[in-house]
C-alpha cells in the first residue's frame, strides 16, 4: 500500500531529526530567491513543507542578490541552501552564488536549485557543483525534502 501524505511527512520528519543529530543540531535550510523573479509561491510552499518535516528554515523573501544570500546562508550557518529560480537567470545566479560561498569559506555548504530549468543547463548546474536540481516534474514536495535531507548527509559524509 502506498503511504499517506501523513505517513510520508512522519517518515522524512524522522530522518530530519536524525540527520540533525548526526550534524549536531536541527537542519537549518536557507530558502533564497535570487534575482528579479516576482514568483514567490514555490519558495514559499518549500519553506512550509520543509518547516512541517522539522527543517529550521530561514526565508528572506525575493529578489536577493547572490551576495544577500551568501551572507544570510554564513550568518545563519546553515546546513543547506535551496534557490528557487523560475526567471531563467539560473545559468549567472547559481554560479554566482556557488562561487561567493567559496569566498566566504562556506564552499562546503550544498547548494540545491529548483525551478523551470532545462535538462542541459541542469547538467551544467551540476557539473559546477549543485548538489540537485528539482524541477516542476519533482512536484512531491515530502519526497523533495527526503532528497534535500540525502544532500545534507551526502555533505556531511554521513
Amino acid at each position: 500500500a502506498t503511504p499517506s501524505a501523513g505517513e510520508a511527512i512522519a517518515a522524512v520528519r524522522e530522518r530530519v531529526r536524525q540527520a540533525g543529530e548526526e550534524v549536531g543540531g536541527r537542519l537549518r535550510l536557507l530558502v533564497g530567491k535570487p534575482g528579479l523573479d516576482g514568483h514567490s509561491n514555490g519558495a514559499e510552499q518549500i519553506a512550509v513543507r520543509a518547516r512541517d518535516v522539522g527543517f529550521e528554515v530561514v526565508y528572506q523573501g525575493i529578489r536577493l542578490t547572490p551576495a544577500q544570500i551568501v551572507a544570510a546562508a554564513v550568518e545563519e550557518d546553515v546546513h543547506v541552501i535551496g534557490l528557487s529560480i523560475l526567471s531563467g537567470s539560473h545559468m549567472q545566479a547559481v554560479p554566482d552564488v556557488l562561487e561567493g560561498l567559496r569566498q566566504a569559506g562556506a564552499g562546503d555548504v550544498p547548494v540545491v536549485v529548483g525551478g523551470i530549468i532545462p535538462d542541459s543547463d541542469a547538467a551544467r548546474l551540476l557539473e559546477q557543483g549543485v548538489a540537485a536540481v528539482f524541477t516542476p516534474k519533482d512536484f512531491d514536495m515530502t519526497e523533495v525534502m527526503g532528497r534535500i535531507v540525502d544532500v545534507v548527509r551526502a555533505a556531511n559524509n554521513r
